[in-house]
């Protein structure tokens, strides 16, 4: 599969990604329970998107059943002016 990804002058810096959780809602009545999906959105400056990944999976405490998606490619511009160091994590 070809992914056709933007990818900015200059080469990529980070990801912004979408991380998405079910959390459980409520009490359990006659065997059902309720789930929420929470999307929570994220800035890495980590130029590998799938160690990008990692490390948003590791800095949310979210396992495997959590579905994140790499929304966009960042430029060094926008990791600068968003303060990021190389590897940080931070909440959008």
């Amino acid at each position: 599969m070809i992914s056709k990804s933007f990818v900015p002058f200059g080469g990529v810096h980070g990801w912004l990604a979408d991380l998405t959780i079910s959390r459980r809602v409520g009490a359990a009545k006659a065997g059902f329970v309720k789930t929420a999906f929470v999307t929570e959105s994220y800035y890495v400056a980590e130029p590998n998107e799938r160690r990008a990944m990692t490390a948003i999976r590791a800095h949310a405490d979210a396992g495997k059943e959590a579905e994140l998606t790499a929304r966009r490619s960042l430029s060094r511009r926008e990791v600068d002016g968003l303060g990021l160091k190389p590897g940080q994590v931070r909440a959008a």
